[in-house]
């Protein structure tokens, strides 16, 4: 497993419009172990929230196109985690 935080529009999430087009059992069936979306912002959310995403090489890759991550450093720093936890064999399960 590998942890990544995506950096995502506030305004997405701050108008109620952050629901993925994924159940839980999607997300599960992907690779994603757990998702933590941070609830303490309240209406100030400034430009961006993190989100903290556990999971497969697999998992990660779904859920930053649920999230429609186009962001070049974001996804050059997924790239590299997810080569880190593969070449430390976190990923044998993804096979």
């Amino acid at each position: 497993m590998a942890e990544f935080t995506f950096f995502v529009d506030a305004e997405l999430y701050g108008f109620g419009a952050g629901e993925l087009a994924a159940e839980e059992s999607d997300l599960h069936d992907a690779g994603v172990r757990s998702v933590d979306i941070p609830t303490e912002y309240g209406a100030d959310l400034g430009d961006r929230i993190p989100v903290r995403v556990v999971g497969t090489p697999k998992g990660l890759r779904f859920y930053a196109k649920l999230l429609n991550v186009r962001d070049p450093m974001q996804l050059e720093e997924l790239e590299r985690v997810r080569a880190a936890a593969d070449a430390r064999g976190e990923f044998l399960e993804d096979l």
